[in-house]
């Protein structure tokens, strides 16, 4: 009895002993000449828990290439991004995530353009399958937006409908493969959340599962901003918030109230001469100013800039309207809830704020009409 419990502690000692870490193989393209070729890794945990650039803690191996082929050793502290650094800069490197104990095999036939397999673990291999049929549209897409100067919204649309039809088709043919969590990354925000939510238990226990996760934040921090936004233009269209009063300095120093104008509708345009979409809304502004006359009073409400700056704008862009200047007091930014520029404001006559637009929007004059007609 002793014997053999002896015998089997030395078996699992050596089975322990002869177990091979997980390795990469690396055939590179005909005719590299190097002799050594540099492979860079940064664990995936390192990735989602760095605070600081050095926190990465990013491996750089420097391997010796014999006949063509380089031997990565993979690094036992977990699964890893590995990126395989070019001989000469290209549009992109070579990548591939590992688990510890994988064997994989990356087969490089170019660096520039690029174009590499990487096989021997499932993900992969589905990995491989899932660009095979991605990377075509992608690559189409680019071509035609660098080079035709023509390509119509349309078509440029229908190859983007090409590529998300792609990738849920992925999904869907494997929805269990480690490869899903970062398929749906190219999917926009509503079309992710669905996939994500569907994910099966099988693909959620993928080492890209991180990836997916930190998105799936990103998005309903972004739908709830979208609903908050949405609830706040109602509350907004119902006219029954009051519009903040404010004083701000004229051209002349001279002080000038919102309240001042209360009885009529107003129109305020927060802009700065800095901001391009602001000048490209003056030509349509001012033909609002000039057909309505005096049943609205337009103010312009300069931001961001320097008193000088503002005085030069109002010249050079000849803005007939009542102008303040607010400079960076972001106080007003806050009461009005401002989120970027150019934002146009509508009050009526009893001091109502009945439409709030950011950004240069041709719809807000539809609106105008509608309020003041």
């Amino acid at each position: 009895m002793k014997k053999t419990f002896l015998f089997s502690v030395v078996a699992l000692i050596l089975a322990s002993c002869a177990h091979d870490d997980g390795s990469v193989s690396i055939k590179l393209p005909d005719g590299f000449k190097d002799k050594t070729l540099v492979v860079s890794h940064v664990t995936i945990k390192n990735i989602f828990e760095a605070k600081k650039q050095e926190d990465l803690k990013i491996v750089y191996d420097t391997l010796t290439v014999n006949n063509g082929v380089a031997t990565l050793a993979l690094d036992p502290a977990g699964p890893a991004r590995y990126d395989i650094i070019p001989p000469a800069p290209a549009m992109a490197d070579p990548d591939f995530y590992a688990a510890p104990d994988d064997n994989l095999e990356v087969v490089i036939k170019n660096f520039d353009p690029l174009d590499f397999t990487v096989t021997g673990s499932e993900l992969m291999d589905d990995m491989t399958e899932f660009l095979a049929v991605t990377r075509p549209i992608q690559q189409q897409y680019i071509v035609k937006v660098n080079e035709n100067e023509n390509i119509s919204e349309d078509e440029l649309k229908s190859l983007m409908d090409s590529y998300d039809s792609a990738v849920k088709k992925f999904v869907a043919d494997h929805p269990e493969s480690p490869v899903v969590p970062f398929a749906i990354l190219e999917l926009s925000g509503d079309d992710f959340k669905v996939a994500f939510d569907n994910l099966t238990p099988e693909a959620r226990k993928s080492m890209l599962m991180p990836y997916a996760e930190l998105y799936n934040d990103q998005v309903v921090q972004m739908q709830d901003d979208r609903k908050a936004e949405q609830a706040r233009k109602d509350e907004v269209a119902s006219g029954t918030i009051s519009a903040p009063d404010f004083s701000l300095p004229d051209l002349n120093g001279k002080m000038v109230s919102l309240s001042d104008f209360r009885g009529k509708w107003v129109v305020l345009d927060f802009w700065g001469s800095w901001c391009g979409w602001c000048i490209k809304g003056f030509p349509a502004l001012k033909e609002a100013y000039k057909q309505y006359g005096d049943r609205i009073v337009v103010i312009g409400i300069d931001c961001n800039e320097s008193e000088e700056e503002w005085k030069a704008g109002v010249k050079k862009h000849d803005l007939p309207w009542i102008n303040l200047y607010n400079g960076n007091n972001r106080a007003l930014y806050d009461d009005y809830r401002i989120e970027g520029f150019p934002t146009k404001a509508i009050i009526n006559p009893e001091g109502k704020l009945v439409d709030l637009t950011t950004g240069e929007d041709p719809s807000f004059f539809t609106r105008l009409k509608s309020f003041v007609e």
